[in-house]
């Protein structure tokens, strides 16, 4: 009888905390109670990072707050390019990564994206350095991201072939392509999922493999994103979804996979234990980088070799390096096909500049694509990124005041969570100087101290041109230009995307092939919405193709 009352008087300690804290915290107005307007903005447009990112502009101020619910602070939100860049950059001392509870907390709680900057963060981050090593990229993930974007092209062919001259809807081949190319660099192993598409295709026979019950668990974490959308009690929404079935599921599939793995590189590098040598040649893959490392640090030290498959921080590194490299990649890619359909003036520049660069029948080598220099593609990648808005949430790109501080002369006290609007798709409203940060000031004055919204560069933000990124040196030469506009497309400064190197190679190696080897025609306005599906990611709705041979 003792232990209800005990769960009793648990729960009414947490409640009183809750009102009590309620209380004496400042009362928004009514209608700033923002979690019905999102859920209504939701259920309309199914996004809701672009219409919230725009409330700036209503309301005048790039500052403004976002009211949940009821249970929780305000977040602070900041629509502004020029500040984000510098909190992101300059402002580590009083700003940090935000570790709400959310989706990495609950499935990879040991990864560095769950983690605060602290000394153990550190220490981790720089263990897996060298896999971000352009080198190492180069050397040994490069390959393996050229055959995914190979067999995406025999993909293409076969359903261009099967066809019949109509559109095809393409969303999913992205995805499958880019969790082979992730999957391969990351274990050095092969999921042949576009492949295995390509079978399916061309006999009309479903096909179960391992690789597609991996991409099911993958695609799972997007899901995962809705269960935290608008919930009142995120601590009572991460308990259930532990408990979850499917989530139980899809976490045993993962685990025994990633197991066997393990185990089966960890065998393969007990041979280099006699010391004779490093053993930097059998590096196939990330985990081969960091398992290696790993195995001679703990011979070195006299200790035992670790069990790979016990080091849960290892685990979730593996894993984030499949979730963050793959998801993103997937809908970036969407979203340049439908860019390219959309503006075939901009289509054939690009194939033009690569073949240019690229003369011949036969496509590009590797090595050729990620050492060849094409401007026009550099400024084609950087235009998909700031109009793809892929990361979407609003609050994906989050950050925890560490001191009491200010943003727009506004007080900011510890512990507020401050979300950062990273798009440049319109122009914020007008703020006066002096109420911007030090460190914003002098960055302004030692670029020159010109307005960015006024530059040629910052017109027409609406449309895709990838001429914006492009300036002319002192010789009168058009030159690609990369500081053309603000890009926090991946965040930036000391919790910037780890894995930024990796993703614009991916980025370049898919789309050279896919440009070189096919033409995108116009499609059908009913298959050619720009409405979004927001979940974790901002993907678009459809995303079909017409394709002919280039």
């Amino acid at each position: 009888m003792e232990l209800p009352f005990i769960v009793g008087g648990i729960f009414a300690v947490f409640l009183l905390k809750s009102l009590i804290k309620r209380l004496l915290y400042p009362q928004p107005l009514p209608e700033s109670r923002d979690l019905p307007s999102i859920a209504s903005t939701y259920k309309k447009l199914t996004e809701f990072s672009f219409p919230i990112a725009r409330r700036s502009l209503k309301f005048g101020s790039p500052i403004f707050q976002l009211f949940m619910n009821p249970f929780s602070k305000p977040y602070v939100m900041i629509d502004d390019p020029r500040e984000v860049t510098d909190l992101l950059l300059r402002r580590n001392k009083e700003f940090d990564k935000s570790i709400a509870g959310g989706v990495w907390q609950t499935f990879l709680p040991y990864s560095t994206i769950a983690q605060r900057t602290t000394h153990e963060w550190k220490t981790q981050r720089k263990t897996w350095q060298d896999s971000m090593n352009p080198d190492f990229l180069r050397r040994v993930v490069a390959k393996h991201i050229y055959a995914a974007a190979t067999d995406l092209t025999k993909l293409w062919e076969v359903r261009n072939l099967k066809s019949n001259g109509l559109p095809v809807d393409v969303s999913s081949d992205f995805s499958y392509a880019a969790l082979d190319a992730i999957w391969t660099a990351t274990f050095g192993e092969q999921l042949d999922l576009a492949k295995a598409q390509m079978e399916m295709v061309e006999t009309g026979k479903k096909i179960q493999t391992k690789g597609l019950d991996m991409h099911s668990t993958v695609q799972y974490i997007n899901e995962l994103a809705n269960a935290w959308r608008g919930a009142l009690w995120p601590a009572w929404t991460r308990w259930r979804m532990l408990r979850n079935p499917n989530y139980i599921k899809y976490m045993e599939v993962k685990d025994r996979e990633i197991d066997r793995i393990l185990l089966d590189a960890s065998a393969r590098f007990q041979r280099l234990l006699d010391g004779t040598s490093d053993g930097e040649e059998h590096d196939t893959c990330a985990m081969d980088l960091i398992l290696r490392r790993s195995m001679l640090a703990a011979q070195k030290s006299g200790k035992p070799v670790p069990d790979p498959t016990k080091d849960q921080r290892m685990r979730d590194e593996l894993l984030l390096f499949i979730y963050a490299g793959h998801d993103t990649t997937s809908t970036t890619l969407q979203w340049f096909v439908k860019f390219m359909t959309n503006n075939p003036e901009a289509q054939v520049k690009l194939r033009n500049a690569l073949k240019a660069v690229f003369p011949g029948d036969s496509l590009p080598e590797v090595g050729d694509i990620i050492n060849t220099d094409v401007p026009y593609l550099n400024a084609t990648i950087e235009e998909t990124l700031r109009c793809a808005g892929t990361a979407g949430r609003t609050t994906r790109t989050t950050r925890t005041s560490t001191t009491d501080t200010e943003l727009f002369g506004h007080k900011i006290p510890i512990g507020t969570e401050i979300a950062l609007i990273t798009t440049t798709q319109w122009h914020p409203p007008q703020v006066s100087e002096d109420l911007r940060s030090p460190s914003s000031r002098a960055a302004f004055q030692k670029s020159g101290g010109l307005n960015w919204t006024s530059a040629p560069a910052a017109q027409n933000l609406d449309q895709f041109a990838p001429e914006r990124w492009f300036k002319y040196d002192e010789e009168g030469n058009e030159v690609f230009d990369s500081g053309a506009l603000f890009q926090n497309a991946f965040g930036g400064g000391t919790r910037g995307c780890f894995g930024r190197h990796l993703a614009m190679m991916e980025l370049r190696i898919m789309i050279t092939l896919i440009i070189m080897r096919f033409k995108m025609r116009p499609v059908p306005l009913e298959l050619n919405s720009f409405q979004v599906t927001e979940k974790l990611l901002r993907t678009p709705r459809q995303c079909f193709l017409k394709l002919e041979a280039a």
